[in-house]
């Protein structure tokens, strides 16, 4: 059982016993309440909650493809542009050590003094060169410019050396070499005057590519390198450091343009990689370029706020949850209550009942035993008269004291009999002769201490010359005296209350109560006499005050009226017949 329900029915399961369980049970039992009360609260929680985790958990999804499509391209758009800049690197040093091939020459190139120049020049305009040497068709170094002692170094089993050969052109993997310090070598073939063939080298250095690369990268959960097409790292690596030098990732399949897309790597870590192999417009070259990005870190602002997305998300079904609750609680609560005045009214109006055939009951029992009562008592009073009167039983007090025993017994039984009648009479009209303005001084005077507090106004207006009235007093007074308390609960400190009668014709008294307070709107005024209505706050008023005060005034065969407006006041006025009696006889 939940703490809400276990509220709910220690709040309600005292008053389901005080009020009674036998009239309850016919409306409701206990557990109709307890299933009313768990129903409304498993349909308003799903209601309000399941259109809201559907709609959450299809914004997550809509949300996940969006920012997986956008990483795709973004990623895909990093490593295009950058494979344009190192496609760029490499074809204007290519380009540029072709046109020196060109236009100096086998003889000029050879001259180590014009190879220095040239390297020089070289370095100024292109920068990135560290030396520069001629090699003939049998791979040994004839001239070389550079801070290194190379030469006469024979590169005939060099795989560049072979690939130039070849190709007419090439640009090395990243290696080390003679000179032991990591170095691209870009080359070039051309021909002597005599045929045979030589080739000019160039040696790049790898800071400049890797400044150029790292110029791409995005961040911390971002990595930019270069591998060849074994997997082996060209260039330093942020994620894939390790002893064999290779990264941990399958080498993507060739394509022409660059791509992207995700994988799991060995760790289990899910990441974007954008590719694109690397081709100059002169010779292919063997490097893969390599964008690699954390999916978790380019997430991590979407997931910093699905989190609070999240937290909202509990909390405000948190809320939702309680306020239901409390709400499905108040509401069974208040169908319980209306529930038991319903019970307690229909027992009221059973016990009335039954006070009622019991009061008709003991009239009639109460008539027919007063005529034979009359008759004993009658004889027995003769007998009294008869034994006093002759002298064989005047003497005898034995005789004479159960006769006065009889009439004894009579009047007890009498008076039993009048008091079942006067319990009768209970329900009917007691007719008494009334002076009109000394009941309404009377119920006035009740209130004489509120009236100074407040500083209410009353002005009686009453003739002495009214006729006088033959009407029930107590059922007139308590009409009174209802009129007035609602007039004193609808008027505010400083107001007036305004009591006139006159006389109605012949046969009829009229009597008015004005008051100059809030007033009664026009759709209120038609429910105004209805059992239980009340435009009064919670606890202030039972909507039954002026019910009975419409039942009272029926029953002494009168009219009640009433006229108000809001803010400017209410006005009743009952007209009462002057002689009840012949109003009932009519």
């Amino acid at each position: 059982m939940t703490g809400g329900e276990s509220s709910f029915l220690n709040a309600v399961w005292p008053r389901f016993q005080q009020n009674g369980e036998d009239h309850l049970s016919l409306y409701r039992t206990f557990q109709d309440y307890r299933q009313i009360w768990g129903m409304g609260i498993f349909i308003l929680i799903s209601t309000a909650l399941v259109p809201l985790v559907v709609i959450t958990l299809i914004y997550y999804q809509l949300i996940q493809r969006s920012i997986d499509t956008e990483s795709l391209l973004r990623t895909e758009r990093v490593a295009s542009n950058a494979r344009r800049a190192v496609t760029f690197f490499l074809e204007e040093r290519l380009a540029a050590l072709t046109f020196t091939v060109n236009e100096m020459g086998y003889d000029r190139l050879t001259d180590p003094g014009r190879l220095r120049e040239v390297l020089q020049n070289l370095k100024l305009g292109f920068g990135g060169l560290t030396d520069m040497s001629v090699i003939a068709d049998s791979g040994t170094q004839v001239a070389y410019a550079g801070p290194f002692n190379l030469e006469g170094k024979d590169y005939s089993d060099q795989p560049w050396f072979k690939d130039c050969l070849k190709n007419d052109a090439c640009v090395s993997e990243i290696f080390s070499g003679y000179r032991d310090v990591p170095h691209i070598v870009v080359a070039v073939k051309s021909t002597r005057p005599d045929g045979h063939v030589f080739v000019v080298r160039a040696t790049l250095e790898t800071e400049r590519l890797i400044q150029t690369l790292s110029s791409y990268k995005t961040g911390e959960h971002a990595d930019i390198f270069l591998v060849n097409h074994q997997g082996v790292l060209q260039t330093p690596s942020t994620f894939y450091k390790s002893d064999s030098n290779r990264m941990t990732i399958a080498v993507p399949p060739f394509a022409e343009r660059t791509r992207s897309m995700m994988k799991t790597d060995s760790s289990g870590q899910q990441i974007v990689v954008g590719y694109a192999y690397i081709a100059t417009k002169i010779v292919p070259t063997s490097f893969i370029l390599m964008v690699v990005k954390k999916k978790a870190g380019m997430m991590k602002v979407w997931l910093d706020l699905r989190r609070q997305i999240n937290w909202f998300l509990f909390l405000s079904a948190l809320v939702l949850v309680v306020v239901i609750t409390l709400t499905s609680s108040f509401m069974v609560n208040k169908i319980f209550q209306a529930d038991s005045e319903k019970a307690k009214t229909m027992a009221m109006a059973e016990q009335n009942c039954q006070l009622a055939s019991i009061g008709q009951l003991a009239a009639g029992v109460a008539h027919e035993i007063n005529n034979p009562l009359a008759l004993i008592n009658e004889t027995a009073g003769y007998v009294k008269d008869l034994f006093t009167l002759k002298k064989d039983y005047k003497d005898d007090p034995e005789l004479l004291e159960n006769i006065d025993s009889i009439i004894e017994a009579v009047e007890r039984c009498g008076t039993i009999t009048r008091q079942l009648l006067g319990f009768a009479r209970r329900f009917d009209v007691q007719n008494q002769t009334i002076k009109l303005k000394d009941m309404v001084t009377d119920v006035i005077n009740f209130h004489k201490k509120e009236a100074e507090y407040r500083d209410i106004a009353i002005h009686v207006d009453i003739p002495d010359t009214l006729p006088l009235i033959e009407t029930d007093r107590g059922k007139l007074q308590q009409i009174i005296l209802n009129l007035v308390n609602n007039a004193f609960q609808a008027i505010d400190n400083g107001c007036f209350l305004d009591i006139q009668a006159r006389a109605d014709g012949a046969e009829h008294v009229r009597l008015s109560i004005r008051d100059n307070g809030c007033g009664i709107s026009e759709t209120n005024l038609k429910k105004i006499f209805e059992p239980f209505f009340t435009t009064k706050k919670e606890g202030q008023g039972t909507g039954l005050g002026l019910s009975i005060t419409y039942g009272l005034v029926q029953k002494l065969h009168g009219n009640i009226t009433v006229d108000s407006q809001i803010g400017q006041g209410t006005t009743f006025v009952v007209t009462l017949p002057i002689n009840a009696e012949k109003e009932t006889l009519a």
